[in-house]
């Protein structure tokens, strides 16, 4: 942001501290509502709802058409942490249009837009409860949208998104009934009006699982975007079939298996080790899957060649001769 609209937006946050803008506490009563809209995220969405459940007034939880066990464990988590996990269902193929049901449906003052693969500190300084109390400790009179650096995991335990590509975006904010999410290209983004005040918070209180997950969920994740972004789908009514096309397009081959290894060697040369020295240790709830990983990355020639998940499901002729397991 250029800094004379910085300066712009500094001085028209004042407007609900003067009583010339409907302050926050006009709509709702202090708290805070963390805000989940999430899509076949069964493997990480019971930590990621643990990581909050004890430090937010409520989990107000969207399922966009999980066809995963995500609604299962879901339910499970329902009746475990009782009604402070609230669950609704959004049908339609419309992530965007999905993010706005949610955001209708949370009751407090601060909205946390968490995503069901963010797992958060749950001690230490940067325990998700020190940013909850940091919100807290605001002039209750204005409205901030606050951007929260996070840590991107990727390929597997042990490597992350750097972080100077890793773009920040609002996850903490007040509400007011202005707010709406927008579809721009390829991404849902959230419109404040310019009253808001923008704070940046460099310190790391949770962690995005962004690409630990199946080799499978990851190639078609990759392509999903823009699935969703076609304007008609009467040629390709459903994501498989859009992917299957798109894979002979961009790798050239029909083969899911060699697919999924293309896009892990895509991830590999983005990825670099994870950052212990800057970043600190893992959340606690990330301990166990650190001493034993489920998805381990393989290389050949000293570069990411693919994946154990992916060698683990093809046939033992399809398995790179030099292929070796990276050591943690």
């Amino acid at each position: 942001m250029g800094r004379l609209k910085q300066m712009g937006r500094t001085v028209l946050s004042f407007l609900p501290k003067a009583g010339l803008v409907a302050p926050p506490i006009t709509y709702r009563p202090h708290g805070i509502s963390a805000m989940m809209t999430v899509k076949n995220e069964e493997e990480w969405i019971e930590r990621s709802v643990r990581s909050v459940q004890d430090v937010v007034d409520e989990i107000v939880v969207v399922d966009n058409g999980s066809d995963d066990d995500t609604p299962a464990i879901l339910d499970r988590l329902g009746r475990e942490v009782g009604p402070k996990l609230r669950l609704h269902s959004f049908e339609r193929e419309d992530f965007c249009a999905a993010v706005n049901y949610n955001l209708e449906r949370t009751r407090f003052r601060w909205i946390l837009r968490w995503h069901g693969d963010f797992i958060a500190h749950t001690s230490g300084p940067t325990a998700v409860s020190n940013l909850v109390l940091r919100a807290g400790a605001l002039d209750p009179r204005r409205y901030y949208c606050i951007w929260i650096e996070r840590v991107s995991v990727d390929g597997d335990m042990f490597h992350q998104i750097p972080q100077a590509k890793v773009e920040l975006e609002p996850f903490l904010f007040t509400f007011s009934p202005q707010l709406a999410y927008r579809q721009i290209g390829r991404f849902e983004v959230l419109q404040v009006p310019w009253y808001y005040k923008r704070l940046e918070w460099r310190e790391v209180y949770f962690f995005h699982m962004r690409n630990v997950k199946p080799a499978r969920r990851l190639l078609y994740r990759h392509f999903w975007t823009e699935w969703m972004s076609l304007p008609n789908r009467t040629t390709f009514p459903t994501l498989d079939s859009y992917v299957r096309y798109r894979i002979r397009e961009v790798y050239g081959t029909s083969d899911l298996a060699e697919a999924m290894r293309a896009r892990i060697r895509e991830l590999g040369r983005e990825l670099v080790p994870y950052d212990a020295l800057r970043f600190g240790p893992y959340p606690e709830l990330l301990q166990d899957e650190v001493r034993s990983p489920k998805y381990r990355l393989t290389y050949k020639d000293g570069r990411v060649e693919s994946r154990n998940d992916i060698e683990a499901r093809s046939n033992d002729s399809d398995h790179p001769k030099e292929a070796r397991l990276q050591p943690p």
